[in-house]
């Protein structure tokens, strides 16, 4: 391979079902290492929540604009790239790269393909191409057929017997998956699929529900060495999508002979589509016969891999940096945190990493959301632990917002016959059913048939179940507290199970000394001096979590992707920190969100895969005493109980969950955005609501900056504006909202502006606005009146996506701020 000067880097888009910000950050692992080696980088990406489209200190050259082939083509006349990498931007990347090809421009400008040959673009692209290469080196397979038409849709289901899988070929949105257990579902399947397909077609394929699903994660350098970072296996059996399961790695209830068996078939799949970099591959695995079925390969990041990333602690961008260009494994250096050749070591695992879907709906909702194979989670969230149950625990306790008794009493409230049905018809909470049918009595044989997951899940439930019931049948004992806390469960919790206070079993801890103790997630399992200053708790006896040198910051991410916010609090949190960095303060983090980039080594000094309580919170001030701690202001809980205890640093709240109030209105909406310091507040840009398509009102959803007002008009309502904003008590963004009636301009209410906004307002202008807020309230107190705010490059549009599609959800008229599950943004 020639040395590379350039490389275009094409981004994923709006964040939706399928994807994250998991993309992101990987992203700008690989875009930080481009730039050490001198590489020329050039993004494109029209999110406007992208943290790495906001650093022009890796990025040189940030392309805000559509995701399309002419823009692509544009891009490539203006800056000359020598290679393109798609495995950035999920599968839309490489659909565009395709396109690409297929009009000759990558050929006519001599561009590299970095990562996967043009061969396997189209392969990934075209399940049936794929399914014939990889038959034809003898992979597992299950059946495929291509129809565009009702009729050779039922004799190719009649071939392959019920139920079978109907799916869109190229399809329009995220999610065209239907499974069909009878032929008379079969006539509505397809045509809802066919509706859905660019090509006008479908596939109809064997289902293989009730299977388990593996996903293995493998890696290849250009010289064909190759290695296995993670092999994750699925609580829940193929029928219900893998993102909406539980899943844990490493594997739980694999026999060798099968770990082996589907890592060979990786590393064959891998070679044979001539990859390099990472690949992920998923089986369906029949228990009874040990035969298994590749069920799909993507070779480019997503959840996956970065689950397996985090819970590894092995540093996969950084190392598919490398192997993009042209290193091999055994010739990466990973620095001095590594053993020498730890690039070409497998990782290995003391702990267990447990992940669980984070929902998009409400708790009333998700009785009526039914599981299947098409994706109903928005996000994930992971805990680690010494054991499965442990983990679990964690990562549930990690999801937003999660009832303090972990749904047990509404669990209880169910009649026998609606336990039944959500047992058979699973549901986003059918973790908590399990649980309450055991308590009631049911065997682990009964469950099994009913669900097809694993007996040795429900062992683990089992022990779940009867630590419950022992902490509620011996309030206050020490050995029952002792044993709950080395289980990972948090005294909120035990604190409701013994009808108690959270500070109570807090004192009760520190009275028994009981204190926890931090273990390093690393890839060699301790066999190796190696460091990644990441770390989970554990009751036991060594602590491997040393304090930072002082000044020291510490941050509580905004957790798992949800709806309203996206990850557009991953860009406010990440902005701030990088500027203490700035400071000169060191970093910590605690986030359970495993697609964060938070969570990089690059951002943060010191992570900690934990859930936001007060327990953990004061735990990690005892060791690392931070100056500044932020906490997101939704999290008003964590807030007021910290009140409760002599802390030493200031907590500052950052404002991740105001995403405005104001009803549509039927005359346009202008908001003046400001930042104020307390002091001084600052003009920022104008925004103008743009008109719903539905019902033709106007909310501050879809938006357009600058807004279309006169000089003399803005001036006037600048006045006014700054005169309330000078008014706030804290220090903060906020925007002035007006409503044009006629020719005159009526102020309706102040608000904070809500991130999603700040992160638009950023790429607007040129500037990041939170790590100028993170000088603002770490002591700067003249910041403000050095910086000039830039002027926007030119008219910027912003406008929501939603999910309701792909959630079968019914739109309101419309839809508010809290149901955006990202936005895309353009200058014209």
């Amino acid at each position: 391979m020639k040395k590379l000067k350039s490389i275009l880097i094409i981004g994923a888009g709006p964040n939706n079902i399928q994807h994250g910000d998991e993309v992101d950050s990987a992203t700008y692992q690989l875009a930080t290492y481009l730039h050490r080696v001198g590489i020329t980088t050039i993004l494109v990406d029209n999110n406007p929540f992208s943290y790495s489209l906001n650093d022009s200190s890796i990025i040189d050259h940030s392309s805000i604009g559509p995701l399309t082939v002419d823009h692509l083509t544009d891009l490539i006349e203006k800056y000359h790239p020598q290679a393109i990498l798609p495995t950035l931007g999920n599968r839309q990347a490489f659909l565009l790269t395709q396109e690409l090809l297929e009009k000759g421009i990558l050929r006519e400008k001599e561009i590299e393909l970095l990562g996967v040959p043009e061969a396997t673009v189209r392969q990934v692209n075209n399940p049936v191409l794929l399914e014939r290469t990889l038959r034809r080196m003898d992979a597992p397979m299950k059946k495929i057929a291509t129809v565009n038409n009702y009729p050779d849709a039922l004799e190719e289901a009649n071939k392959l017997g019920y139920p079978v899988i109907i799916r869109s070929v190229l399809p329009k949105i995220t999610s065209t998956r239907q499974i069909v257990h009878e032929q008379g579902e079969l006539a509505a399947a397809v045509s809802k699929c066919l509706s859905h397909s660019r090509a006008e077609q479908v596939y109809v394929q064997q289902s293989l529900a009730g299977y388990k699903e593996i996903e293995v994660v493998v890696q290849r350098d250009q010289s064909g060495t190759m290695m296995m970072l993670g092999m994750v296996e699925d609580m829940d059996p193929i029928g219900i999508h893998a993102g909406d399961s539980i899943a844990f790695n490493p594997a739980q209830t694999l026999l060798d002979r099968q770990i082996q068996d589907m890592r060979d078939t990786a590393f064959a799949i891998t070679r044979k589509l001539r990859i390099v970099g990472v690949n992920h591959i998923q089986f369906a695995l029949d228990p009874v016969s040990d035969n298994f079925y590749v069920i799909k390969n993507s070779p480019y990041f997503d959840r996956m891999v970065s689950f397996v990333a985090q819970s590894t602690g092995y540093p996969v961008a950084m190392v598919c940096a490398q192997l993009y260009l042209g290193k091999t494994l055994r010739e990466i250096d990973l620095g001095p945190g590594f053993a020498k050749h730890a690039a070409l070591i497998e990782p290995v695992m003391d702990h267990i990493a447990a992940r669980v879907p984070v929902w998009g709906f409400s708790s009333k909702q998700s009785e009526e959301q039914l599981l299947g194979t098409e994706k109903k989670s928005v996000g994930t969230v992971f805990g680690i632990g010494r054991s499965p149950a442990e983990a679990l625990f964690k990562a549930i306790e990690s999801r937003y917002h999660e009832p303090t008794d972990f749904h047990l009493q509404t669990q209880e409230k169910l009649s026998d016959d609606e336990l039944v049905d959500r047992l058979i018809h699973p549901h986003a909470e059918r973790l908590f059913s399990l649980l309450e049918a055991m308590r009631r009595g049911y065997t682990a044989y009964e469950l099994v048939e009913m669900t097809k997951i694993d007996p040795f899940y429900f062992d683990q439930l089992s022990k779940m179940k009867e630590l419950i019931t022992e902490l509620i049948e011996h309030p206050g004992k020490e050995p029952t507290l002792v044993k709950a806390k080395h289980n990972g469960l948090s005294n909120k919790l035990i604190a409701k199970l013994w009808k108690t206070t959270p500070k109570n079993v807090y004192q009760m801890l520190r009275d028994h000394n009981l204190t926890v103790k931090y273990k390093e997630v690393e890839p060699s399992a301790g066999e190796f001096e190696q460091h990644t200053q990441t770390f989970y708790s554990a009751y036991e006896d060594e602590n491997e979590a040393l304090t930072l040198p002082q000044p020291s910051a510490m941050f509580i991410g905004t957790g798992g992707l949800r709806l309203g916010l996206s990850n557009a609090g991953d860009f406010f949190v990440a902005s701030m920190m990088m500027q203490l960095h700035r400071q000169n303060f060191h970093t910590i983090i605690m986030n359970c969100n495993p697609s964060s980039v938070t969570l990089n080594t690059l951002i943060a000094d010191k992570r900690y895969i934990e859930p936001a309580s007060p327990e953990n919170v004061l735990s990690v001030v005892g060791i690392d005493q931070p100056q500044l701690i932020f906490i997101p202001a939704s999290y008003t809980s964590l807030l007021e109980t910290l009140k409760e205890y002599d802390l030493q640093s200031k907590v500052i709240a950052l404002p991740d969950d105001r995403l405005g109030s104001l009803k549509p209105r039927s005359n346009q909406l202008v908001a003046l955005n400001y930042i104020w310091d307390g002091n001084h507040a600052k003009f920022l840009a104008s925004t103008a609501a743009l008109q719903s398509a539905t019902k033709l009102d106007y909310e501050m959803i879809n938006l357009r900056l600058p807004a279309e007002i006169s000089g003399d008009e803005l001036k006037n309502l600048q006045d006014k504006a700054r005169e309330v904003v000078e008014q706030q008590t804290t220090a903060g963004f906020y925007q002035v909202v007006f409503e044009q009636q006629g020719l005159e301009f009526k102020a309706l209410t102040i608000q904070s502006t809500s991130l999603p906004e700040v992160a638009f307002l950023s790429k607007s202008l040129g500037i990041n606005l939170p790590a100028l807020l993170g000088r603002i309230v770490s002591g700067d107190e003249e910041c403000l009146n050095k910086v000039d705010i830039p002027q926007s490059q030119g008219t910027a549009i912003y406008r929501a996506t939603f999910p309701f599609e792909s959630l079968h959800m019914k739109p309101q008229e419309t839809p508010g701020p809290d149901k955006i599950i990202g936005a895309e943004m353009q200058f014209m």
